[in-house]
């Protein structure tokens, strides 16, 4: 049979006539399964309220320059911020998070500073046991009773993506069997709460810090987290970004042994602040909880306050970036020093001081001969820090923009 081109126009126009009348009819099914109502396109609920709060914008005349910055203790802890709390293995820095917790859900002084009162969350990932006998032992120690302290136990994976939310809503529930808003939350360790996540990835410690910002802006509570350093240095262990997203962070020092072990809590760096330097000394008294059948004591450390020691020597047994610091400050004192002017004001006499962009330049090169890709922003916070404690520990003397070696109790090596 054949076809004109007059029988073919028809049958497809007959085709596309039928297609789209099906169309149509298929559409204005649709339309009246809906109510017979247009529909706009919307976002989820959910999708709505992270647009919402993901974007906080402040115009500068609504900047108000007379705000006084909220401390949750004074001079010491902002509220609301993200601090790192540093050490070596049993150097004592989880009984000290313990003691500053109960002061602050006791609303008690801490060390002769004023607190602000709040509930505390101690999430003890690693011994929880121990740390309720930690509790248990402060508790009889100061005689106090009914504070909101509570500790915390499960596993937490903080680089998972849900678990800050999980955490968030059970704190939620928390604030309101306590009647007390949460002021400060502690993570027992970082290592333990990152989850599968490797700490030496950026990839993997951005998701730790952003679990740690979803915590803040679901509580507004301080996050304080405890963190081992490696054991030749006094930063906490992994990639870099967590020192970048801290807002003040901390080290714990021990000196002597037995009973005459003394802790100093020295502040390494703040973002906010003047901080930086030695914040208190304690020792770690034991608390008596019980005895068994058998007649076994058990017991429990409390922290007590007394006067830090300070850390005096020739720059032998310096450990971490105060000890680059300190060698990168020997090389640029003998390549750059100048000798202080006779009655110079404020100056030794006699001595070779050096300037501090001499000896900033020679630790930021020493450090990228072994770091070639370590950050500006990360190299002038280590020589911050390390600024502070050679100074602090009378290793090297200061005035304005200029350093010499301590001689009050530094050993004469200029003959060396």
């Amino acid at each position: 049979m054949k076809y004109s081109l007059k029988d073919v126009f028809q049958e497809g126009t007959y085709f596309v006539e039928k297609t789209v009348a099906s169309v149509v009819a298929e559409a204005e099914r649709i339309k009246a399964a809906n109510g017979n109502k247009p529909k706009s396109l919307q976002s989820p609920d959910q999708i709505k309220a992270d647009l919402k709060e993901r974007f906080q914008f402040t115009w500068f005349d609504d900047v108000n320059a007379s705000v006084i910055k909220d401390e949750l203790i004074k001079g010491f802890l902002g509220a609301g911020e993200f601090s790192l709390f540093v050490a070596k293995p049993g150097s004592g820095k989880s009984a000290l998070m313990v003691d500053i917790g109960c002061h602050i859900a006791a609303g008690i002084e801490w060390h002769g500073r004023k607190v602000k009162q709040g509930m505390v969350v101690f999430f003890a990932a690693e011994r929880k046991p121990l740390t309720e006998r930690r509790v248990a032992a402060w508790r009889k120690k100061h005689n106090l009773s009914g504070i909101p302290f509570v500790v915390a136990g499960g596993k937490l994976d903080l680089t998972g993506g849900i678990d800050a939310k999980i955490l968030a809503a059970a704190i939620a529930g928390l604030e309101g069997k306590s009647g007390q808003k949460c002021a400060l939350v502690v993570l027992d360790t970082v290592t333990r709460t990152f989850g599968l996540g490797d700490q030496n990835q950026s990839k993997d410690m951005q998701r730790y810090i952003a679990s740690v910002d979803e915590l803040h802006r679901a509580t507004g509570a301080h996050v304080a987290a405890i963190h081992h350093s490696g054991w030749e240095g006094d930063r906490g262990k992994g990639a870099i970004d967590l020192d970048g997203a801290i807002d003040v962070s901390f080290v714990v020092d021990v000196k002597g042994t037995g009973h005459a072990k003394v802790f100093t809590l020295t502040c390494t760096g703040a973002n906010d602040g003047d901080g930086e330097g030695v914040v208190t000394g304690f020792r770690l008294d034991s608390v008596e909880l019980g005895t068994d059948a058998d007649g076994t004591v058990t017991t429990a450390p409390v922290v007590m306050q007394v006067d830090a020691v300070p850390c005096k020597t020739d720059g032998s047994n310096l450990t971490g970036n105060a000890a680059k610091a300190f060698k990168s400050f020997e090389l640029a004192l003998a390549e750059h020093g100048q000798l202080s002017s006779e009655g110079a004001h404020g100056f030794p006499d006699g001595l070779t001081v050096v300037s501090r962009d001499r000896w900033q330049d020679q630790f930021y090169s020493d450090a990228r001969a072994k770091e070639e890709k370590v950050t500006e922003d990360t190299l002038s916070k280590r020589f911050r820090r390390a600024i502070v404690d050679l100074v602090k520990s009378q290793q090297i003397g200061t005035l304005g923009q200029w350093f010499w070696l301590d001689t009050r109790t530094t050993p004469d090596m200029s003959g060396q």
